[in-house]
């Protein structure tokens, strides 16, 4: 239950650093490259947190298979030493986290919409629309949830479904590079996403009323 809480915790808190940074970018001019660079390095210690709980965790196990767990002071040594080794996949797996590529991809899309002046229906139409469906049923998804091992979303009913019918289900994304089979822990409600596409249902319905009242 607590690991549940700061799981949310953590992700309320990456959307206010997501908020906060287009913010930073609509309306700061001078100072948008130094606060831009203080919201990054903010998601970067939640992506260090994350990945140093799964080192040191991947670490214990490691150490307790190969140690007598009666002796304290010996497994205490491998597991330093496991951890050290793995020292390495730490800034890899911190820079392909999937807080950091959501914050890298809020930025993208930000600029993009303050050099073209577009508003939310029109970065609808530049927007890759694959980005938006579910992977299994193709369709556009309404109740997405993130696979926190690889960072893809799904529909949550398909996915669950997925997960339930196949024995140590993989990602369904077409040229996923995670192997490891979904686990519904590392199903996680994206409630960052789930915003944008009320959002942009909004802004696309409110167009279709702007051109039925054109057409009268």
């Amino acid at each position: 239950m607590a690991d549940n809480n700061l799981a949310d915790l953590r992700k309320q808190c990456m959307a206010s650093l997501y908020l906060s940074a287009e913010n930073a970018l609509k309306y700061l001019d001078e100072e948008r490259d130094s606060e831009l660079a203080l919201l990054k390095n903010c998601v970067r210690e939640y992506c260090t947190m994350e990945v140093m709980e799964d080192l040191e965790a991947q670490a214990l196990v490691m150490a307790t298979r190969e140690t007598d767990v009666s002796s304290v002071n010996s497994l205490d040594d491998k597991y330093n030493a496991h951890l050290q080794s793995m020292q390495a996949q730490r800034r890899q797996n911190i820079d392909n986290h999937p807080f950091m590529l959501e914050f890298e991809k809020r930025i993208r899309t930000a600029q993009l919409t303050n050099s073209q002046n577009l508003n939310e229906s029109d970065i609808a139409i530049t927007e890759t629309h694959e980005a938006f469906l579910d992977p299994i049923t193709k369709k556009p998804i309404e109740d997405p949830v993130r696979n926190t091992n690889c960072g893809h979303v799904y529909e949550r009913a398909a996915i669950l479904s997925h997960v339930q019918q196949r024995n140590r289900a993989k990602c369904p994304v077409v040229g996923c590079g995670n192997r490891e089979p979904v686990q519904l822990c590392h199903l996680v409600d994206d409630d960052a996403l789930r915003t944008q596409l009320s959002t942009r249902l909004s802004a696309t319905n409110n167009r279709s009323l702007l051109d039925l009242d054109d057409s009268q």
